[in-house]
């Protein structure tokens, strides 16, 4: 591994520094929130700017990566910024600067006499946690400091609202979070780690593993790591009560980064620590990583359409989004063990879009939750039954909404329909390799449709329904324009995304090329520039429009005329709350039908 030119240390200390600075700076003046929300904002951003240099010169530059001790006293620290790590930095970097711009006028729901010194406090901690946990190169003493900062501080985040729900979700999330920290050490102990040891170091000794004591090592690496990630069945422990309990600007952070945080240590576990060893049997893994992947995506997407709680649907639904990338990640195992070379090829394409979904999903997710915090904020309620009707009201909150919900629902031409068929289509075309692997592909593509369902209740109910009892009752208008700015942004980032997924694919796969292991991968460099999903969405959208266009010619050819009618509504004289089409109603054959899939309603 060659080692960079770049000052990489000092740059991370200035911007872990002013990480903490806002957490110390911020809560002091508590008192005046909107000062207290600008100066987390403007040292939040600056640590961000900093870190999205070091994460772009990391995926962009030259060389492997660039590798550092630091010392913290007696403790020395790995460091290791490669392509991987510099991309995973990006997008905590990003959706933390999101969240801060958002948080400014987010903090005005709380009321007056509410201190939120705990809560700008806990923010920028929590920020920074999760880009240690990416930087440092050990599964120590570095490793733990950053995993406990992220832990304490998202506990601080979630319980901010003290009630007895979001005390219950926060106690509950931080003992599985030890948990998940106990197993991921144990795996480093079990595979004789010591202090301040890398990971390539730590790899050596893995190597030498015999066969069970290697498969101990790598289930409680995947253990540990699944849990952060979300993985079913460990995310539906403790995702959905933390989502539902935390404030919106800690909901996007939570799902957009934290779980890609986990899905990181996979890559590392598979792509760095395992790949050399002798017991390492891709033909295993591969099938096992796959499995839990279907299962992930299949369970927790039903599971999500079950929901009336709009953030308990997102978390449910970040759960199933998860399992895409993991499914994408045992696919890229298991075709790298074909003999034929066009076959091991689709191996670079699963692991592309694995990492791209990773990039989609924190932008898309991350924007879903500020458009729950928006509806929080304007009706004060996340009960979808209570919502409707905000679609004329919060008009800029809606066109935001619609296309959020189009991407994560895959539909073209947005950021979801690429990285969804980047993964769906490596593993369909993977079916030489294991039949098994054309059925996966094909419950994936199934669950994308349970998720368009999803996303058609979460916005029609909030938006579209009529006869809503909190829009009837309050006097709703749209959020601010600071809430608002943050979500254009990742708005447009979704779609550019969709229309240009090569340039992202290029980033993806520069990446890719530069971090520990997966340069290894057959292919990985030409994946992108050849994968069809470059001109796919553009072909597509062409055919929607042309599609549109005949439709409203024919239409208007026909001389047909619109007529506006009153709802018929069974007999009743109006239309209010008590006769409205709530969730309950909606998909309740689909849901019926999946009733074992658990996850019941909200």
């Amino acid at each position: 591994m060659s080692t960079l030119s770049t000052p990489i240390s000092p740059a991370l200390w200035a911007a872990f520094g002013l990480l903490l600075l806002a957490a110390l700076v911020a809560p002091l003046l508590s008192r005046r929130r909107r000062a207290a929300g600008i100066v987390h904002l403007v040292l939040t951003a600056a640590a961000a700017a900093v870190f999205l240099v070091l994460g772009a010169g990391a995926v962009f530059g030259r060389g492997m990566a660039a590798a550092r001790t630091v010392s913290l006293g007696p403790i020395a620290v790995p460091i290791l910024l490669d392509g991987l790590a510099g991309l995973f930095l990006v997008i905590v970097s990003f959706l933390a600067a999101m969240s801060a711009i958002y948080a400014v006028r987010y903090a005005d729901r709380f009321p007056a006499e509410r201190r939120l010194g705990g809560f700008y406090a806990a923010l920028p901690l929590f920020v920074l946690g999760m880009a240690g946990l990416v930087v440092v190169n050990d599964l120590s003493a570095g490793f733990t400091i950053a995993w406990q900062v992220m832990a304490v501080a998202s506990f601080f985040l979630i319980r901010f609202e003290k009630n007895a729900a979001s005390v219950r979700a926060a106690g509950k999330f931080l003992v599985l979070m030890e948990a998940a920290w106990l197993l991921v050490i144990a795996g480093g102990l079990a595979a004789g780690g010591s202090l301040g040891e890398s990971l390539q170091a730590l790899g050596q000794k893995v190597q030498a593993m015999d066969g069970a004591g290697f498969v101990i090592v790598i289930t409680l690496f995947v253990l540990g790591f699944g849990f952060l990630a979300g993985v079913f069945p460990l995310g539906r422990i403790w995702l959905p009560d933390a989502q539902a309990a935390a404030p919106a600007p800690a909901n996007a952070l939570l799902s957009g980064a934290m779980l890609k945080i986990g899905v990181f240590g996979l890559f590392r576990v598979f792509f760095c620590l395992a790949p050399a060893a002798a017991a390492f049997n891709p033909r295993f893994w591969g099938p096992a990583l796959a499995a839990i992947g279907v299962l992930t995506l299949f369970v927790g997407t039903l599971q999500s359409v079950k929901q009336s709680d709009a953030k308990r649907l997102l978390a449910f639904s970040s759960i199933g989004q998860v399992g895409y990338i993991v499914l994408a990640l045992g696919v890229s195992l298991w075709a790298s063990t074909a003999s034929d070379p066009a076959l091991r090829a689709l191996a670079a394409v699963a692991l592309l879009g694995a990492l791209f979904h990773a990039v989609n999903h924190a932008a898309v997710k991350g924007l879903l939750f500020l458009i729950s915090g928006n509806l929080h904020y304007a009706a004060g309620t996340k009960d979808l039954n209570k919502l409707g009707g905000l679609i004329t009201l919060m008009p800029a909150s809606a066109v935001i909404a619609a296309i959020a919900s189009l991407s994560i629902s895959g539909m073209p031409p947005t950021s979801g329909f690429a990285s969804k068929e980047t993964i769906i289509s490596a593993a369909l075309l993977s079916g030489a390799v294991s039949p098994v692997l054309v059925l996966f592909g094909i419950i994936a593509l199934f669950t994308s449709a349970v998720t368009l369902a999803c996303y058609v209740k979460f916005f029609g109910l909030a938006f579209t329904a009529s006869g809503a009892e909190e829009t009837a009752r309050k006097q709703i208008r749209e959020v601010p324009l600071p809430m608002l700015l943050p979500e254009i942004i990742l708005g447009i980032l979704v779609i550019l995304q969709g229309l240009a997924p090569s340039l992202f694919l290029g980033g993806v796969s520069s990446a890719a090329e530069r971090a520990a292991g997966l340069a290894a991968v057959p292919g990985i460099g030409e994946a992108a520039a050849g994968h069809f999903s470059a001109l796919t969405p553009l072909l597509i959208l062409g055919l929607l429009v042309v599609a549109i266009l005949a439709a409203a010619l024919l239409r208007r050819s026909a001389g047909s005329k619109t007529r506006t009618v009153p709802t018929w509504l069974c007999g009743y004289q109006q239309l209010d709350g008590k006769n409205r089409y709530v969730d309950r109603g909606m998909f309740a054959a689909l849901k019926h039908f999946f009733r074992w899939t658990g996850g019941g309603e909200s």
